[in-house]
């Protein structure tokens, strides 16, 4: 009877073993199981997609004409399963070329989870105006003497012009050197008349016209008004610009 009891004892410790190895692992499992369903992770891959993306769309261009390099993410973790909407904020007010910072605001169902850094090196290529031959100081452009050349503007500083029509027929500030990339700054608007020219004064009112030479006493731009001296009365007035030859007065 003792020898049976102890069997008993025996074979209720073995079987209690058994179970205790095989419910830890169904255990274990059905937590990793759970942690799955609750949460999901966004790629570096998407990341990088969504950061190219808002580029092209904020610069208005094209894949070729935008290459990202460098690209770093800081702060991504895993967000609640969901709806993933992603926005994304320039960190500053700086040019979007060169070293370019934004931040990802990422929302599950409409409520905001994370807040992610993305940075990168985005060279931006645009085609601009360059000078096509050496430009001396006053020297008013001419159609042929610049051309469009496509450049990397993340190494170009701001204000470089894209439309030759624009820079036509302005003069240079300065002397530039052939295929320089032209900037705003370089040039300035060429004075129509100058100090010391002869112009003639025209005044018009219900079709009388008047005209009398005039002496300009300073220099001035189309269409603004300049200070002349009539030749016949010796009287200073201002008069509108016409063109290098005339000045309009009210009459």
């Amino acid at each position: 009877m003792v020898k049976t009891t102890r069997i008993t004892i025996i074979l209720i410790i073995f079987l209690a073993l058994c179970l205790s190895v095989t419910v830890k692992p169904a255990a274990a499992k059905d937590v990793e199981a759970a942690g799955s369903q609750n949460y999901q992770s966004i790629t570096e891959g998407k990341l990088r997609e969504v950061y190219t993306q808002f580029l092209y769309r904020r610069l208005g261009k094209e894949r070729p004409d935008v290459v990202v390099s460098k690209f770093k993410v800081s702060g991504n973790k895993p967000v609640a399963s969901g709806k993933i909407s992603i926005q994304l904020f320039q960190k500053n007010s700086k040019r979007l070329e060169g070293y370019v910072k934004l931040v990802a605001v990422i929302s599950v169902d409409g409520v905001v989870r994370n807040k992610v850094k993305l940075s990168g090196w985005a060279d931006v290529f645009e085609s601009i105006v360059c000078a096509a031959r050496n430009l001396k100081r006053k020297e008013i452009i001419r159609a042929d003497d610049v051309y469009l050349a496509r450049r990397n503007i993340s190494h170009v500083s701001a204000n470089y012009l894209t439309d030759i029509s624009k820079v036509t027929g302005l003069m240079a500030k300065h002397s530039i050197k052939a295929d320089t990339s032209i900037k705003a700054w370089m040039l300035e608007k060429s004075p129509v008349v100058n100090k010391g020219d002869l112009v003639t004064i025209l005044a018009e009112s219900s079709g009388l016209r008047i005209t009398v030479p005039g002496k300009v006493l300073m220099k001035g731009f189309a269409g603004q008004l300049v200070k002349v001296q009539n030749l016949m009365s010796k009287r200073k007035i201002y008069a509108k610009i016409i063109n290098s030859s005339t000045v309009m007065v009210d009459f």
